[in-house]
């Protein structure tokens, strides 16, 4: 079940040591499990989640059998795409948001547009065309 999961739909029951609990799926549906992590993917790329954090989060849910990442190993080969896409989409919602507001992004938003442009920037070999 996929297609909307993102950490504001995690919430902790308030007992002590109580458990998280997974709300609000009116928009999940059947889907590539990678995408789940790719917001959180971009976030760590971004420089908006601390390496402890992603590395965290990222044991937690190998360990618990979460299917979109190899159980070891590189986990990028998934991610790298729903990542990307996110990074883009974050970006772009930011400049809107932004415009509309006659304002300048906040750190957060700046590091989203920021990291949307290196992945969109060319490499030079690939930026000049063809060797004649």
């Amino acid at each position: 079940c996929h297609g909307d999961l993102h950490l504001g739909q995690l919430v902790r029951h308030p007992a002590p040591d109580g458990p998280w609990l997974l709300i609000d799926m009116d928009d999940a549906g059947v889907g590539d499990p990678a995408w789940d992590l790719g917001r959180p993917a971009a976030w760590y790329a971004a420089g908006l989640l601390a390496p402890e954090d992603w590395s965290t989060f990222l044991d937690a849910y190998r360990a618990a059998g979460g299917p979109a990442v190899p159980a070891d190993g590189d986990p990028w080969p998934a991610l790298d795409v729903p990542a990307r896409a996110l990074t883009v989409q974050t970006a772009a919602v930011a400049l809107a948001k932004c415009a509309a507001e006659q304002r300048d992004p906040d750190d957060h938003e700046q590091l989203m547009i920021e990291s949307c442009a290196r992945i969109a920037t060319l490499p030079p070999e690939l930026a000049t065309g063809p060797a004649s």
